[in-house]
């Protein structure tokens, strides 16, 4: 990456957001499973088709010098097929298949990574987590994965599900949050870890450079504090996808004495 490279302003992309008619447009020859967006040099963005799959998950591949690391898998096994190959047409290098956490949505492709060459999928829940990375204190401290002159932090952030995990990478300056901080709704397994787990993704944020907190869905509409219904299949005024710093200070902000948890609106989330 040179350091005048261009780098694209992801509050203004145009997110392929689904159709009026899902089954007409899955028959049209230029209906896509995935959008592939190109943040910068080795740093790229999917999602799938809310006609596939109304949850339309974000994926991030993440490419070093030695090895890349993709970040879920989708939310069909078809869809995993043609992530697949819109990886191995960007990179040939030892591939890294992890998850922001475990929920289906976000793994179901990956049987078409489980079979392919030169690639490892790690497993989900915690303990597999744990052991495919090398956490020592889950999930307290942090551990490193390096992809070769891109050295990627995972923080263990339960509360969602039980193996939620944050990546932060200092080449896009991207903070990856998966489903705990995204825009749309905040669904919660276990209330006491998701509370520790926003403040240590809070205290882990702060002596860090980060440009973009990215999730892995869009749920709201570029209207604040309103979303769209379970189940939506066409968004065609949704908010963009990245959050900010500040949002996870305002998210711990919210809950750190909210001894019971409350539906809160806070504009984004």
């Amino acid at each position: 990456q040179s350091q005048d490279e261009q780098l694209l302003d992801l509050e203004s992309v145009r997110w392929m957001h689904g159709a009026q008619d899902c089954e007409a447009a899955r028959t049209d020859t230029e209906n896509l499973e995935w959008q592939q967006v190109r943040y910068q040099v080795n740093t790229y963005i999917f999602r799938q088709n809310k006609c596939s799959n109304y949850e339309a998950p974000f994926v991030y591949l993440l490419i070093g010098t030695d090895r890349a690391l993709l970040i879920d898998t989708g939310a069909t096994i078809e869809g995993g097929v043609s992530l697949l190959g819109a990886v191995r047409d960007i990179t040939d290098l030892p591939l890294i298949v992890a998850h922001s956490h475990g929920h289906g949505d976000h793994t179901q492709g990956d049987g078409a990574f489980s079979n392919a060459d030169n690639t490892v999928v790690a497993g989900t829940g915690a303990a597999a987590v744990q052991e495919f990375f090398g956490f020592e204190n889950w999930p307290n401290d942090p551990a490193h994965l390096e992809l070769g002159n891109r050295r990627i932090e995972l923080l263990p952030i339960p509360g969602h599900k039980d193996d939620d995990v944050a990546y932060y990478d200092p080449t896009s300056l991207f903070a990856i949050t998966g489903d705990t901080l995204y825009p749309g709704r905040l669904y919660i397994g276990d209330w006491q870890d998701f509370r520790a787990s926003i403040a240590r993704l809070n205290e882990w944020r702060q002596n860090k450079p980060i440009t973009y907190v990215m999730g892995t869905h869009i749920e709201m509409t570029a209207t604040p504090d309103v979303d769209y219904p379970i189940g939506t299949t066409y968004q065609p005024n949704e908010r963009h996808l990245p959050l900010s710093t500040s949002d996870i200070a305002t998210l711990h902000e919210a809950i750190v004495t909210m001894e019971v948890p409350e539906r809160t609106y806070l504009g984004s989330y």
